[in-house]
């Protein structure tokens, strides 16, 4: 079970920080995707697991703020963090 966490553990962490990566570089249009990334690389382990839980979490406020409207307002989240991202 650890061996399983240990090997499961970076990766998941890498593919949040690619979401916040995302996130950030779709809300920021002037930087690309890569020097967000750079940029978010280049701090220590610590900052950079900061950063991504701060992007998620207000991901998920909102997307909790978005639920209160029922469907229509889950369908504007989706379309709105689609159009972000792309």
């Amino acid at each position: 079970m650890a061996t399983t966490i240990k090997t499961l553990m970076p990766r998941i962490g890498t593919l949040c920080r690619t979401i916040a990566v995302a996130l950030i570089a779709g809300v920021c249009r002037w930087r690309s995707i890569r020097e967000v990334n750079d940029r978010i690389v280049a701090r220590s382990v610590q900052e950079q697991a900061l950063i991504t839980a701060a992007v998620l979490g207000v991901l998920f406020a909102i997307c909790l703020f978005a639920a209160q409207f029922g469907w229509i307002g889950m369908l504007v989240f989706f379309l709105a963090v689609i159009i972000v991202v792309n």
